[in-house]
């Protein structure tokens, strides 16, 4: 390929629609953009005839971020059973029974989201029923937020699941509860993620690896913030990610998600904890929340740390300079990590860290100005609101729907000041930034609506921001890399618009008129 491209469009972002621009780009960066008029075109085309790529008629982005997502597991999810659109416990019966007959140890499904079936199909959901569709093999089905599970008898004995909850000291009742159901779910499912998760071989991990790049490549991403470290075999997780960061077709920046920052710190990551959990999920009502759950009155979620327990973890890492990441749901979560970084504000350089919260789901205007004030800043995924939000939606199923409509509430924050980047959380939600866009642009509570700009940026520049990367990428401007995602589509970006082309560093990296051949 010549060191030299142009690409031609006349509706670039950061420029009006209708004018015409040439974005000249020499080795990976955008060397030169010029307004031009139709007169110049010509000359243009005769000059760079073998080197110009006509995008006019498209919508030409900067090229997109995913602020956070879990890129193994992601790909993990590809190799197993995907059940984000089951609507009944029919037809997650069907679905298991089809994943039983392949020729597996171990049949794993996930993104089984129970708030889409009727309270009588979730009660049929149960151990015993678990080992009538597969008796013989564990099996283990991953919910879609990622803090819950059913398992089936083999499976306890598999992972070891009575013991780890034995070990935590929770009560008789709740375990035997956890027996009969076959669901573990809140801090005790924490506890059982690292045999579930060793229970992939290294082999399925990369390829688990290479399934999720080449999906961010076709939803148009050109980078990605990988929360990865699940496991006993982190290490090599992150050697991984970090190896194939080098193959120049898109950028995996990894947040080394550890109980201390010792493994980030000696392979030179300087952003530690990943998706490190204060708190747990809406959906499994183990998000920690002030007011109780609506469909559980007596509880409000669970906080996994105590102040001095979450600030013993933090303050390492803030010692190495590095940048710490916080999952953080609730705005109970969110209470207790603001008042720890608050106690530590004079020790460190907190803005220029820019330590995460990432999620800020349940985060009032109140919080987000003491996040700005501190320089923490924040990972929000629009597509819950579009996914779970509303008066109907999952999310008022748990909260009620004067709640609901307050959850991800990314115009709100951004207006109090805090700097959000978009992302997926991918295995939660797929890797789709349009749908992130539309999202943002298109909340079910007005009020925390952004524009087209904005939405754009939140995928864009101001995920860059997050991870110190906002001089380099995440804009069309001169000596930025020339990363660009190609959309068939209008700056409404409709249901109907598509990604066409994904440009990284100057280099077509997906096509979707050749992957359609």
């Amino acid at each position: 390929m010549s060191k030299l491209a142009v690409f031609l469009g006349d509706d670039v972002y950061g420029f009006k629609p209708g004018e015409i621009i040439a974005i000249t780009c020499y080795r990976d960066h955008i060397q030169r953009l010029e307004r031009l008029t139709p007169a110049d075109i010509p000359a243009l085309e005769q000059m760079h005839h073998d080197l110009l790529l006509d995008l006019r008629g498209k919508l030409v982005l900067p090229g997109l971020i995913d602020a956070h997502l879990h890129a193994i597991a992601t790909g993990m999810l590809m190799l197993g059973t995907d059940l984000h659109d089951v609507t009944s416990v029919d037809e997650l019966a069907e679905a298991v029974r089809q994943a039983a007959a392949q020729d597996t140890e171990f049949v794993r499904l996930g993104g089984l989201d129970d708030s889409r079936l009727s309270a009588a199909d979730r009660q049929r959901i149960t151990r015993t029923w678990l080992d009538e569709l597969v008796p013989d093999r564990p099996l283990a089905i991953k919910s879609v937020e990622g803090h819950s599970g059913w398992f089936n008898t083999p499976a306890w004995k598999r992972v070891g699941i009575r013991p780890v909850l034995e070990g935590l000291s929770l009560e008789r009742a709740l375990i035997d509860a956890m027996w009969e159901s076959g669901r573990v779910h809140g801090n005790a499912y924490e506890h059982i993620t690292t045999p579930l998760y060793d229970s992939y071989t290294f082999e399925e991990r990369r390829k688990a690896l290479a399934l999720a790049i080449a999906a961010a490549q076709r939803a148009g991403l050109t980078g990605l913030h990988c929360m990865e470290g699940y496991g006993e075999h982190r290490r090599h997780d992150f050697k991984l990610i970090l190896e194939l960061d080098h193959c120049e077709d898109i950028d995996l920046t990894l947040y080394c998600r550890n109980e201390t920052p010792a493994l980030a710190h000696e392979l030179e990551v300087p952003r530690f904890g990943g998706c490190w959990c204060v708190d747990g999920a809406i959906g499994a009502r183990s998000a920690a929340i002030s007011e109780p759950y609506t469909d559980q009155p007596d509880h409000c979620g669970e906080l996994y740390y105590s102040a001095e327990q979450l600030k013993a973890w933090i303050e390492p890492a803030l010692k190495l300079d590095m940048q710490v990441c916080l999952h953080t749901i609730g705005d109970r979560a969110i209470d207790l990590a603001l008042s720890v970084y608050e106690q530590l504000k004079d020790r460190y350089d907190l803005r220029q860290l820019r330590p995460r919260l990432d999620h800020f789901i349940m985060g009032t205007a109140e919080q987000a100005r003491r996040a700005a004030k501190l320089g923490i800043v924040s990972a929000m995924q629009p597509a819950f609101d579009a996914r779970w939000g509303g008066t109907k939606g999952g999310y008022a199923q748990r909260l009620g729907a004067k709640r609901a409509l307050n959850t991800n509430p990314v115009g709100e924050m951004i207006r109090a000041g805090l700097l959000v980047g978009g992302s997926s959380d991918s295995y939660i939600t797929p890797l789709d930034p349009l749908s992130g866009i539309r999202a943002a642009m298109n909340h079910h509570n007005p009020m925390h609506q952004v524009d087209f700009d904005t939405a754009v940026r939140l995928f864009s520049e101001d995920a860059a921001y997050l991870a110190h990367q906002e001089l380099s990428r995440g804009r069309i401007a001169e000596e930025y890399l020339a990363d660009f995602t190609v959309v068939d589509g209008d700056r409404e970006l409709n249901a109907d618009a598509r990604v066409t082309l994904t440009i990284k560093q100057g280099k077509v990296v997906y096509d979707a008129q050749q992957s359609s051949a």
